[in-house]
């Protein structure tokens, strides 16, 4: 019988799929990495979350055969690491596109409507605040999508047809003649956020995007511009990000997730009216936890039993 190592909580319909097939669950006993490396070394399968995958860890796997996430971002994982090591690296594309791009219009409207500020008002007995915070309005605005894949053309499609906003889109990975005609290419970071009234962010965390979004692209989006993140930490820092906010360079921001998580409760970010921060939860509907437990599972069967994944990450020889 097949080892599976769970060490977060998923939905429990990603355990129903495994047990239903014969597989024995391992729940993990906590998700830092030396329980984890401790836990993987009789187990032939991980279904992972957040925790980190290195090479010592995979190494520790003398069992190993696959790991599949729990969700599309893999920047926790060496998956190269994983293919030298002979262990098949798995992901979960588009499960939890629809709930992540929803966040994001929340959060643009959020912001443009100062709900932020404006929450605790009518309990502080601060009705006047009103007349203080003239709210925005999107329509006839530009949105600027950095990452043009699965949240970002859902993102593109709400904002525009619910919005009735403008989309600009920037990914250097995709022919924009291929793109849907609401949204127009531009060549550059720099067009994007010189065009942008929004910029959100939809793109992967690694070497060549990691502090991507600069302080001088943020000159660019300019005092009256809103800068969304719902992909990672690490594409704006977070010290860049307050300095700009602080200063009052954009005119606010708001994000799913950070440099560090869990992050630090005390970030200056947390400090100012003008930011907005949620728990790395805009992917985490009921619809898309079920998917990306359900996926994940499935990815693990398949390899398990011979099959190639869905939507494998790597592509090691089989041991």
């Amino acid at each position: 019988m097949y080892k599976v190592l769970i060490p977060e909580e998923i939905d429990h319909a990603g355990w129903d799929y495994l047990q239903e097939r014969g597989y024995e669950i391992v729940e993990g006993s906590g998700y830092d990495t030396e329980t984890i490396k401790r836990e993987i070394a009789d187990v032939d399968a991980v279904l992972a979350r957040g925790a980190d995958y290195t090479r010592d860890v995979i190494a520790a796997g003398k069992k190993l055969k696959v790991i599949a996430r729990h969700g599309v971002g893999i920047e926790h994982i060496d998956y190269k690491a994983a293919e030298e090591l002979g262990v098949q690296v798995a992901n979960v594309l588009c499960a939890n596109s629809n709930a992540v791009a929803e966040h994001t219009i929340m959060m643009m409207l959020m912001l443009a409507k100062y709900v932020p500020i404006f929450d605790d008002c009518i309990p502080e007995g601060r009705w006047d605040q009103r007349n203080r915070y003239l709210t925005d309005e999107l329509q006839g605005k530009t949105c600027g999508i950095i990452g043009v894949g699965a949240v970002g053309i859902r993102t593109a499609k709400k904002a525009h047809y619910g919005l009735d906003m403008k989309v600009l889109g920037y990914d250097p990975y995709i022919d924009y003649t291929k793109m849907p005609d609401y949204i127009e290419g531009v060549k550059s970071l720099d067009e994007l956020f010189e065009r942008s009234d929004v910029v959100t962010i939809h793109c992967p965390l690694n070497d060549e995007t990691r502090y991507m979004v600069t302080p001088e692209l943020m000159k660019k989006l300019g005092p009256n511009g809103y800068l969304i993140n719902c992909a990672r930490g690490g594409i704006v820092g977070e010290k860049d990000l307050y300095d700009a906010l602080k200063n009052h360079v954009i005119r606010a921001a708001a994000v799913d997730s950070y440099e560090k998580e869990p992050c630090d409760p005390n970030l200056p970010l947390f400090q100012l009216d003008n930011f907005w921060g949620t728990p790395h939860q805009a992917g985490l509907s009921k619809k898309a936890s079920m998917a990306c437990a359900t996926g994940a599972a499935k990815a693990i069967d398949d390899v398990l039993n011979g099959r190639e994944p869905m939507y494998p990450v790597n592509h090691p020889k089989k041991k």
